[in-house]
């Protein structure tokens, strides 16, 4: 196993594990999985990937400005992909933001109620596969900024529960 992965992933799964209320730290065994950094395309380049392969995808992400992204998750809803992403409502006011191209391409959105920001940079496919990170979804992420993105065939359910209680949280 990559010891690289543990040591990025290590701390978020230690607050993940007191976030759940527990006591002790909880210990996962991770089996697969990539990291990328930018500036550079490879974040962007996975995540839509992803996107063209998966049927189902919870897209929990602060900001998204990137018009491939946005172009290849339009293109899944339209192949039938089960789509819904919960945004940061300031950022979507954003005038290079793409959330209102995705809310009218029909799918699917919210903005955050309840939190100050909507943080999250997230996503689940198929409920099984995960990329989480600092990574924005945005073009200034991938020409400008130092970020990260991991994906994991782990987790799945963890983030697929955290998503179903933002997107509860985001209706009222």
């Amino acid at each position: 196993m990559n010891d690289r992965i543990i040591l990025l992933i290590l701390p978020a799964l230690v607050l993940l594990g007191f976030w759940m209320g527990r006591r002790e730290p909880v210990r996962y065994e991770i089996t697969g999985g990539e990291v990328y950094f930018a500036p550079g395309p490879e974040c962007e380049e996975h995540i839509i990937a992803e996107i063209n392969k998966a049927n189902k995808i919870d897209i929990a992400v602060y900001s998204i400005t990137s018009v491939p992204v946005a172009k290849s998750i339009i293109s899944a809803h339209k192949r039938g992909a089960k789509i819904r992403i919960a945004t940061d409502r300031t950022m979507a006011g954003n005038k290079y933001s793409q959330v209102d191209e995705l809310a009218a391409a029909g799918i699917p959105v919210r903005k955050n109620k309840g939190h100050r920001q909507q943080h999250n940079k997230f996503a689940v496919f198929d409920g099984k596969r995960i990329v989480t990170g600092s990574y924005n979804w945005t073009k200034n992420a991938k020409q400008q900024n130092a970020e990260n993105c991991i994906f994991l065939d782990a987790f799945g359910p963890q983030y697929s529960t955290e998503f179903d209680r933002l997107w509860k949280l985001y209706s009222r």
